[in-house]
């Protein structure tokens, strides 16, 4: 609930103009509103993040990008174990327990190649909400947290209007235009040419790396009638990475892409508010290795076909309320699987799975009293892949009680939830690459479900205008989350099967966040400490292990000053526990081969992290009749030069047998950002 402060200056007719009008009539004439809008979100009673397009420009940029995910990472309770990460933990899940939606449709993997940069264009989408333990009944079939991304309703009504953005490693347009009073057309695409510039960069006598990235969106809004309007989503982004390492002859490359289209129905009637949404989603993804006599590919793939709708009905007896909604699925999931070509070697085509999912919910508010606000949901989901079938229930329930003491505002939510997830994934990668893979639950992988309960509280204080207070605590119990056991080397077997390294794994998370935030006129700020501990335990183990993605202790810190029309300045401090691994405990040559022995997983942590941030944007406008808007951003990142340990290997000498321990540092050391936009 943070305060914003707007200056406002009105410009009325002279009192000579204003005489004739009736004495119950104010006219005015010309209107001017400037307004400094807030750099922070809104975090609502119940933990729910609210973020806008002026919060996320507001942040330091990598590679000139103001990314909505990115800004994640600040606010209470989600984290990044990685610069690499391709994805983010809330309240200490896993990254793939969580779902983003785009406009309404689902997205299997939205992050170019290490989580640089997400795939949405801030240009394009600028709402950005997520949902931590306590989410909307419809929700409820993840572990995780949920973020929706939306396209504003009136996105340029009348006006034609775009943004150019330029960066060190990519470039963006974006375009809405009026067609007549009642259709929209909004087009953005972003390319990168990081080959083209940086390749001598990427590039050693001994290896040679690429990368190069893309992405579109075209977004068509009809409003036949006043309420109701038709929306039409489409988008596309695809990735491809190389590296090659001419000392072992051996060429490794990922592509994948997104490609994902919907259509909406928005309704505003007299009795109930309703959106529809038919939708496909499909996620490719390829490894390949060549290593000139061999040649490895490990394709993946899931394709969602999607029905859903909400409805929230007006016209109910005061202090009720209810919302609706349903969601029926169907996946055709392509596990990953290796095709081996050359020395004879030969390759069995893994067919689609196929599983489906009907999810109609509910979700009841009463309101007893000015104070008091109950809310109890349920989704009802029956899941169904060949012969296996399970109905998952999903109950939740909420009370918030809210006052206003002369003290300030307070409120406090109590909420229960027990959520299910069918769709799983999967992989070799801790840091949530795109290689990693969807699996759908089975006899063999069951379904995962977690009982959460949290106890969220908010204050403003009447004394400090602008100045709010958040803290939350919660705990969650969870039961069949699948962990996965395989190394890169395990491919390389004809007779790899992934669900051979899949076991069952439960445990709980235990943790909390504390937050302020300050809003003034011209500066804004926030910092957030979170603690977060993790337990796991596999069938038949007796040694419990923490989750790869648990940060015991984090500390966020956001600065934004505008001091004057033209300039913002920023600043971002991000301070976390190293993140766990499992250490080597030995290694040792046995003939030609090396042998690793690991101690307990996860025994061992990474240094502690910490990183700053820099951000400095100018604002100027030219032009006449039109009025052209002009930014330059300057970004640095990791200002003092950090060096983050990411991840730790061994090197070995053949011919000793000596080894020593050798840490990777992150690539964000003393990274600048440029990057210039152009609006109108």
């Amino acid at each position: 609930m943070a305060s914003v402060f707007a200056i406002a200056s009105l410009t009325c007719i002279s009192a000579a103009d204003a005489a004739p009008s009736p004495a119950d009539t104010l006219r005015l004439g010309e209107v001017h509103v400037t307004a400094t809008p807030s750099a922070l979100p809104r975090i609502s009673s119940s933990g729910a993040l609210n973020i806008s397009r002026s919060a996320i420009d507001a942040a330091p940029r990598a590679f000139g990008e103001a990314d909505p995910l990115r800004f994640l990472t600040l606010m209470p309770g989600v984290t990044a174990a990685s610069d690499y990460s391709s994805g983010v933990s809330v309240d200490g899940m896993d990254y793939s327990q969580n779902l983003y939606r785009l406009n309404g449709i689902p997205v299997h993997f939205p992050y170019h190649f290490g989580g640089t940069m997400s795939v949405f264009s801030p240009a394009m989408y600028r709402r950005v909400t997520m949902y931590r333990t306590v989410k909307p009944a419809s929700e409820s079939g993840v572990l995780g947290g949920v973020v929706h991304l939306f396209t504003p309703d009136n996105q340029s009504d009348t006006t034609l209007s775009a943004e150019l953005r330029a960066g060190i490693i990519s470039s963006s347009a974006f375009v809405a235009l009026p067609i007549g009073k009642r259709l929209t057309v909004s087009v953005s695409a972003r390319a990168s040419y990081i080959d083209a510039l940086y390749s001598s960069l990427l590039s050693s006598r001994r290896s040679q790396a690429g990368y190069n990235l893309a992405d579109a969106d075209l977004l068509a809004l009809w409003r036949p009638a006043a309420s109701h309007s038709l929306r039409a989503t489409f988008h596309y982004n695809g990735d491809h990475v190389r590296y090659s390492d001419r000392a072992y002859s051996l060429t490794t490359a990922l592509r994948w892409h997104n490609l994902l289209g919907g259509l909406s129905w928005i309704a505003d009637a007299e009795r109930f508010t309703a959106e529809n949404t038919l939708y496909v989603s499909s996620f490719h993804n390829t490894l390949t290795m060549d290593m000139g006599a061999i040649t490895l590919s490990a394709p993946t793939a899931i394709d969602e076909y999607g029905l859903r709708g909400t409805f929230t009905f007006t016209a109910l007896p005061p202090r009720w309320g209810l919302t609706a909604g349903y969601e029926a699925r169907l996946y055709s999931i392509v596990p990953q699987w290796v095709s081996l070509s050359g020395i004879g070697a030969a390759s069995r085509r893994r067919p689609a799975t196929l599983s489906a999912e009907i999810s109609p919910s509910a979700e009841v508010t009463f309101q007893p009293s000015p104070r008091w606000r109950l809310t109890a949901g349920v989704l009802l989901s029956t899941y169904t892949a060949g012969s296996y079938t399970r109905f998952l229930p999903s109950p939740s329930l909420s009370a918030m009680w809210r006052i206003r003491p002369a003290a300030g505002d307070l409120s406090l939510t109590l909420a229960l939830s027990h959520t299910h997830q069918s769709l799983h994934q999967v992989g070799f990668s801790e840091m949530g690459m795109s290689s990693n893979f969807k699996i759908a639950a089975s006899r063999r992988v069951p379904p995962q479900q977690c009982d959460a309960a949290s106890l969220a509280a908010s204050f403003a204080p009447a004394a400090l205008p602008g100045l709010s207070i958040s803290a939350d605590v919660y705990y969650k119990r969870i039961r069949r989350q699948p962990e996965y056991l395989g190394a890169v080397l395990d491919i390389l077997s004809s007779s790899y099967l992934a669900e051979d390294y899949i076991f069952d794994t439960r445990g709980h998370n235990v943790g909390g966040s504390l937050s302020a935030r300050l809003a003034l006129p011209h500066f804004s700020a926030m910092a957030t400490y979170g603690y977060c501990h993790t337990r796991r335990r596999m069938p038949g183990e007796p040694r419990a292990f923490s989750s790869s993605q648990e940060l015991t202790h984090t500390l966020t810190a956001f600065v934004s000053w505008h001091p004057a029309r033209r300039w913002i300045f920023s600043a971002t401090f991000n301070l976390a526990s190293g993140r766990p691994y499992t250490p080597v405990r030995s290694l040792y040559i046995i003939g030609e081969t090396l042998m690793t022995e690991y101690g307990p997983r996860n025994s061992a942590r990474l240094p502690m992290y910490h990183r700053l941030d820099l951000s400095a944007s100018y604002t100027f406008t030219t032009g006449g009749r039109r009025r052209l808007s002009h930014e330059v951003n300057v970004s640095l990142l990791n200002a003092y030069g950090r060096e983050n340990v990411e991840m730790r290997s061994f090197d070995i000498n053949a011919d000793t047998g000596d080894y020593r321990l050798r840490d990777i540092s992150s690539l964000y050391r003393f990274l600048p950002s440029l990057s210039y936009t152009l609006k109108f």
